[in-house]
């Protein structure tokens, strides 16, 4: 979906919604809308502002509500995560290889790079 086809959709629900729950006629509810989108002040606009945050705010209730029933397992798996991640930085492998004095630390295990 395009932002002009989301946009286009956005405004048919606000005047499907203004139409409803305001009791404007379609045509004032097109009006209100339009001057609303072009930034203009007409004498339904604020009623479009107040239909647009009713919508807002019906949408992000079962959001927040699916945050908040998720936000438990996200902590375990964190722990989880940070857990996995504090034994990987102290594996045996690493721990061994950590100290070795056999050589600078500037020098390759593989030898020096090949001349051409």
């Amino acid at each position: 979906m395009t932002p002009e086809q989301a946009q286009a959709a956005a405004a048919l629900i606000l005047i499907r919604r203004l139409v409803r729950n305001r009791q404007l006629t379609v045509e004032e509810a097109v009006t209100a809308v339009a001057q609303q989108q072009r930034q203009e002040t007409g004498p339904h606009t604020h009623l479009v502002v107040q239909e647009a945050t009713a919508v807002i705010s019906e949408v992000a209730g079962p959001l927040r509500a699916l945050a908040a029933a998720m936000l438990p397992a996200v902590r375990d798996a964190t722990a989880a995560m940070a857990k996995l991640l504090a034994a990987f930085r102290t594996s045996p492998a690493a721990a061994a290889t950590k100290g070795r004095k056999d050589r600078p630390a500037w020098v390759s295990p593989y030898g020096p790079p090949p001349r051409r």
